[in-house]
């Protein structure tokens, strides 16, 4: 019998996709429910692969807009009578979660991805409660790394199932001749919102330039969000136009090119669950420079994986900066150890494993 898995989850979400891809690859059909339209068909040719819903959601970021999303619970319902599925997984344990906690099927389990346990139960008693009641209907629950199994025992007694966003080593690894030699590039690959300091490595980036005036210093930023017109204006205040790249945001089977044009990535971030795009670039062989906060600690343990700030200010960040700039034989040796770190701890291959013999506990 194949197994038949009804994801709740974001069906533009890259890590959905890979989910969905890989599991659909070891034989398992995948439904799937989501809030959002898909903006390409990338499940299209894959008989594997269902999508059941998927409608243009109105998100104004806030409650109400969570709350929005249990008018479509009848069509869930009817979706879960017309799949069969073995198995309900929500991707995402507040909205999609309470979908998947009120159709009250068994077997039920919650992936928790980050901001969904560390700022949406913390807003309010009532988000509070929602999360609470996710975790209480999931018969397993799923986080992508330790700091979100610290962070998720605020709200539950249960088990945890540490399974990180595992990366695909055939797919993210270093290329050979891609980077323009004439030029030093750090980059930023991250959504474009203020609690991940962009503008910060922009202006640790003004003093790098400022310091070494004749250097072929170059910054890549690959992403888009809400902060994209300020950091635009920054760029043009600190006379950075010819030295910063905005590429916007890129379909994810085009990020390994661009990790490989780098010398460096650069993610102060203030919050991080796991931080994908910092593995993604360690499978790359790039070396990488990281906030010094709980979330980076699962993935970069110590200063022999990756430099570390002190802090998010921009001085720290421009010290980090410079270190890896001037230092080539650092830059090699770290970006070394952190692919083997990767290879060990985080292959997507033992990840996608793990989530199978999950699975497999129900439909066996």
């Amino acid at each position: 019998m194949t197994p038949r898995i009804l994801f709740l989850a974001d069906i533009n979400s890259p890590h959905t996709q890979k989910w969905a891809n890989s599991l659909s690859d070891d034989g398992f059909k995948i439904g799937i429910f989501s809030f959002n339209t898909s903006q390409i068909n990338w499940f299209a040719n894959n008989k594997n692969i269902i999508c059941l819903h998927q409608a243009s959601k109105n998100n104004n970021g806030g409650l109400l807009s969570k709350l929005k999303y249990l008018l479509v619970f009848p069509k869930l319902l009817y979706f879960v009578f017309k799949f069969k599925p073995n198995v309900i997984h929500s991707h995402y344990a507040s909205s999609y979660g309470l979908l998947g906690a009120l159709t009250f099927f068994k077997p039920f389990i919650v992936s928790a991805w980050g901001s969904d346990v560390m700022e949406f139960p913390k807003k309010s008693k009532l988000q509070k409660f929602i999360l609470k009641f996710v975790l209480y209907r999931a018969n397993k629950i799923c986080v992508t790394s330790l700091v979100l199994e610290k962070e998720i025992s605020r709200y539950t007694t249960k088990s945890v199932y540490v399974i990180p966003f595992g990366i695909n080593l055939n797919v993210f690894f270093a290329f050979k001749e891609v980077k323009n030699n004439t030029d030093f590039t750090f980059g930023c690959v991250k959504y474009l919102e203020k609690i991940y300091n962009i503008d910060k490595v922009i202006l640790a980036f003004n003093l790098l330039v400022k310091k070494y005036p004749f250097a072929n210093l170059k910054l890549k930023i690959v992403g888009n969000g809400t902060e994209k017109e300020n950091l635009e204006k920054l760029i043009e205040n600190c006379n950075l136009t010819n030295y910063v790249t905005m590429l916007g945001e890129v379909p994810h089977l085009q990020v390994p090119y661009q990790l490989n044009t780098l010398d460096v990535l650069v993610n102060v971030s203030e919050i991080e669950s796991f931080g994908v795009s910092v593995a993604e670039a360690m499978a790359c062989k790039i070396p990488v420079i990281v906030s010094n906060i709980e979330g980076f600690k699962y993935l970069i343990p110590n200063q022999s994986l990756g430099l570390i700030t002190t802090s998010t200010q921009v001085e720290s960040i421009f010290e980090a900066m410079e270190t890896y700039y001037l230092n080539n034989e650092l830059r090699n040796l770290t970006a070394n150890n952190a692919y083997q770190h990767v290879r060990q701890k985080f292959n997507w291959f033992l990840n996608l494993n793990q989530m199978e013999k999950l699975y497999l506990e129900y439909t066996l």
